[in-house]
């Protein structure tokens, strides 16, 4: 998916209509496929030759290329709605919301309402986003794929059932076989005596654009230890997850973990061990993984205005870590800070506790506010209705978005 493309491997498209003054390999993969994909939508509509070039794998990968390399920054929001318990539905459709931190802008627009699903949409989790794709995770297990650029929108089939409520999926790109997949972990079993606690773990994978006619999840192998309920990264060819390799009981007769990271391999489908960063040996409720520049992060917030960014070296064998930058925050955080990736690579986005936007400078750990978004967003819905969540208990999940043509279903 990443790789150039040369011209020499284009496919020709059919001419239409012989009084053209352009040629249609220049007009299709030259003009065309520059265009948002609003517009290269009604023009699949033209004839059967254009329809099928634009749908074309060829097309779609250069279009993605062309979108990324000018990509600025540009973000989508899907607000979600605080429920008092984690089953009760959040809402009947889900909204995704257009941003651009970059511009200095307090607005996003909607791009996306999912039609009204009959049991509703269950309380979801931090979005994860691939190449144009947003997954949406329930922690009631139902998944649901959107492309917002094209008004896709699939929910997966249910994977193996799961004993535990708190689970999460992983999403990305596998360069091996240039499809993506989707992964889940789940509990078979689960008992917790006085000195030991016995887990039954499993792993397994859905894999989108192979050409397969149904959408289906295959086992993997097990993984070594029981993975946490937290949003996992997704680098590519690699998921990372965050699992637990030992509880012990302090002085006060607190269980205390000891974590370490599984870096699951989507090419040969296996996983290996690696160490949590020296900051912290486990993953607090207020730390998170991240992505960074292609690489592995890790933001552990000590305190309530603390916050330290950890660089993964991801070599063959093993990853190492390095303290990247140190952040005192202007507002405290309540559960924890999430970071999102910039196009700047000297910075990145930091949102707290999903709320207050903040842009910092990696080089010194100065900040800057963007928006505080309860308060100073306005989500533009179209026909003249704008809101503000403010009063409202939302959580505002960004993530980095680049439109693409990608399909989720068979075609």
């Amino acid at each position: 998916m990443n790789q150039s493309i040369s011209k020499r491997h284009r496919p020709v498209a059919p001419e239409v209509g012989g009084g053209s003054m352009i040629p249609d390999e220049v007009l299709l993969f030259e003009i065309l496929v520059r265009l948002p994909v609003k517009s290269l939508v009604r023009f699949k509509s033209v004839c059967k030759a254009w329809c099928a070039t634009i749908a074309s794998a060829h097309f779609v990968r250069l279009h993605l290329e062309l979108a990324r390399a000018r990509s600025s920054s540009s973000m989508v929001i899907v607000p979600r709605k605080e429920q008092p318990r984690p089953t009760k539905l959040a809402s009947v459709c889900v909204h995704i919301f257009s941003f651009q931190p970059a511009r200095q802008s307090n607005v996003a627009k909607l791009i996306m309402k999912s039609k009204p699903r009959p049991g509703g949409i269950p309380h979801f989790t931090i979005p994860l986003h691939c190449d144009g794709l947003i997954l949406i995770p329930s922690v009631t297990g139902h998944i649901f794929v959107c492309n917002p650029a094209t008004k896709e929108f699939v929910e997966l089939p249910r994977g193996t059932r799961n004993v535990a409520l708190d689970q999460r999926v992983a999403f990305g790109f596998d360069p091996s076989s240039g499809t993506y997949k989707v992964a889940r972990h789940f509990l078979r079993s689960y008992s917790e005596g006085q000195k030991r606690t016995e887990y039954d773990v499993g792993h397994e994978v859905l894999t989108l654009g192979d050409g397969i006619e149904t959408l289906e999840w295959k086992a993997t192998i097990d993984p070594p230890y029981p993975i946490k309920g937290r949003t996992p990264i997704c680098l590519p060819g690699f998921f990372y997850w965050s699992a637990v390799q030992s509880v012990a009981d302090d002085a006060d007769h607190s269980k205390l973990d000891t974590d370490v990271i599984l870096r699951f391999s989507m090419r040969d489908d296996t996983f290996t061990v690696h160490p949590n960063p020296p900051c912290r040996s486990y993953l607090s409720t207020n730390d998170l993984l991240c992505e960074l520049s292609g690489n592995l992060c890790y933001v552990h917030s000590p305190s309530s205005r603390e916050v330290s960014i950890w660089l993964a070296q991801d070599g063959q064998n093993i990853i190492t870590w390095s303290l990247r930058c140190r952040v005192n925050l202007p507002v405290p955080r309540l559960l924890r800070v999430y970071a999102c990736a910039s196009a700047d690579q000297g910075t990145i986005f930091l949102s707290v506790d999903a709320l207050h936007l903040l842009k910092c400078n990696l080089h010194d750990g100065s900040l800057e506010t963007v928006v505080s978004m309860p308060f100073n967003l306005v989500y533009v819905h179209g026909k003249g209705v704008n809101f503000i969540y403010q009063g409202h208990p939302f959580s505002h999940y960004m993530v980095p978005y680049v439109e693409s043509l990608l399909r989720i279903g068979p075609c």
